[in-house]
């Protein structure tokens, strides 16, 4: 029988099948790969009035009004965007979040094929390196700056700054 998962709470899923029925289901009984989720499209066995050997159907799209939760990549290149727009106020820290979430986040979002996460990921790491440049930069400018005007008071003799 076809149906759609309506909820999963404290170890049990809910799904609505044929004939706008409600059926019950064990996690035990989930039978494809990662967890169910609301709106997800499965294929079951209908035994004493619960659902059995629960499986995903590949391919089959949700019901508009449910939709997918958000992978974790592309929860870490969100958070990896935000901290890199902070970095612009606070400098350090959160642009090494930045990077270290943006490499994390890539190397996930490869692995789901997930192309959007792929990509503010990759805005994410790659943000921070020219944040971290940027400001590495500035670090010489400054230092650079210091080092002339002590080169300028000893060349004309006046030690008074």
């Amino acid at each position: 029988m076809r149906g759609t998962i309506l909820g999963v709470h404290d170890g049990r899923g809910v799904l609505l099948g044929e004939a706008d029925r409600r059926f019950e289901f064990p996690l035990t009984e989930w039978r494809s790969g990662g967890a169910p989720y609301a709106g997800q499209v499965v294929d079951y066995v209908e035994e004493n009035g619960q659902a059995r050997a629960v499986f995903a159907v590949p391919g089959a799209s949700a019901s508009p009004r449910f939709a997918a939760p958000e992978s974790n990549s592309r929860v870490l290149g969100i958070i990896g965007v935000i901290c890199l727009v902070v970095s612009i106020v606070i400098p350090l820290l959160p642009t090494v979040a930045a990077f270290v979430l943006g490499v994390i986040g890539a190397k996930q979002a490869k692995e789901d094929g997930d192309d959007t996460s792929l990509v503010l990921a990759r805005i994410s790491w790659i943000g921070a390196v020219v944040m971290l440049g940027i400001g590495f930069l500035a670090v010489l400018a400054i230092i650079a700056f210091v080092g002339t005007m002590g080169l300028a008071g000893m060349w004309h003799g006046n030690w008074d700054f």
